[in-house]
């Protein structure tokens, strides 16, 4: 008796031993998703990356509301790249190297995601961009992904609304990096295309404080047009100190360009200001979002918003979807046909590409109001 309760005994601390590594074995199993995001939160581009972050955040809260992820909680390392490739692929070498990142959220700016292309590729790291344009991504690799058209489109809507405007000389202003270079160089293409005399082509730095040199050089060729690529930041300073040059031509920009800082920075120098921003259409899920944003922020939702907001979503989707890890995320992506987002309907091809409509905007009366093309060689609104 004495021989078997012994035994007993031992078989029960035994199977206890068990059940304790069992516990401890579930325990460990990883209960947090973490993704990392980049974009600028400091610099003449943090107006545009502070309320894309924002959007970010208020899609991570969803997703754990709404238990998307099941037992899992979603949460995002942010990092500021100041829109500068070098801090970009530091932050990436960071986000993939110690923080153990699944997927990452950016970049913003088109130079910093080309950048930091390379090393998410190597790493298998899948990264979706909610902004970037440079046509340059679309061969960027297998893991990157991006909810905006390339710039080639929108240069030529930016050229074909000159025509459209009965301009037939322009001057391109634009800033120096490959968001500049890509967009000025389908603008170009398509203005020579349908009979565009390009008169001038000059470049500025990031953060620039004076633009005169070029404006002056600009002005002695009295364009009828400007097409101006710039950050909010440049693009209210542009405007300011064309007026003081006593340029009259018709300014028009791109999708970078549209916040409410160039008008508070240019004031009446911004009347009239045209740009083209990617196309997004009035619908129940971009209502559902605006409503959010609204209730959380007590303001309306802001330029790349909805992208951002879509980037995450469809990123925790495909998470849910798999087994979280990159490379599967990446296989569903390329099959998960159309996707209905705050940001409109598209689905990714065989370049992680989209393709969306343009949307125009021009400055009425000290705001941005949303303007279509008419055959009278005019925008209303």
């Amino acid at each position: 008796m004495k021989i078997i309760f012994g035994l007993s005994v031992i078989m029960v601390l035994i199977l206890a031993g068990c059940a304790g590594i069992q516990n401890n074995m579930q325990s460990s199993e990883p209960k947090e998703v973490k993704f990392g995001w980049i974009g600028p939160l400091t610099g003449g581009a943090s107006v545009i990356g502070t309320p894309i972050k924002d959007s970010v955040a208020l899609a991570v809260d969803e997703v754990n509301a709404i238990k998307l992820l099941k037992d899992k909680t979603l949460r995002v390392i942010y990092e500021d790249d100041e829109c500068d490739p070098k801090k970009s692929v530091t932050a990436v070498q960071k986000l993939i190297s110690i923080d153990n990142v699944i997927a990452i959220h950016g970049g913003v700016c088109s130079g910093t995601t080309l950048a930091d292309a390379p090393l998410a590729e190597q790493n298998k790291v899948l990264l979706m961009s909610p902004g970037s344009s440079n046509p340059k991504i679309k061969d960027a690799g297998d893991y990157i992904f991006r909810v905006v058209p390339p710039d080639q489109l929108q240069g030529a809507a930016g050229a074909d609304l000159m025509k459209n405007a009965n301009i037939k000389k322009v001057a391109v202003l634009q800033i120096l990096n490959d968001y500049g270079e890509g967009l000025a160089g389908a603008f170009i293409a398509q203005a020579q295309k349908i009979g565009i005399e390009v008169v001038a082509h000059e470049k500025f730095s990031v953060d620039s404080t004076d633009l005169r040199t070029q404006l002056t050089k600009i002005t002695a060729l009295a364009p009828e047009g400007v097409y101006l690529i710039a950050h909010p930041a440049e693009t209210a300073l542009a405007l300011k100190q064309a007026k003081e040059a006593g340029l009259t031509a018709l300014f028009v920009g791109g999708d970078a360009s549209k916040d409410g800082s160039v008008i508070s920075g240019a004031g009446s120098a911004a009347e009239g200001f045209i740009i083209t921003t990617f196309g997004v259409p009035e619908s129940k899920e971009l209502d559902a979002f605006a409503a959010k944003w609204k209730t959380r922020y007590n303001k309306e939702w802001q330029p790349y918003t909805p992208e951002a907001y879509d980037v995450l979503m469809i990123l925790a989707k495909a998470c849910a979807a798999t087994d979280c890890t990159s490379p599967s995320m990446k296989d569903y992506l390329y099959k998960m046909g159309p996707y209905k987002g705050a940001s409109g309907m598209f689905e990714f091809d065989s370049n992680g590409e989209v393709q969306k409509p343009y949307d125009y905007f021009q400055v009425k009366e000290g705001k941005w109001v949303k303007a279509f093309i008419i055959d009278d060689g005019g925008l209303r609104g």
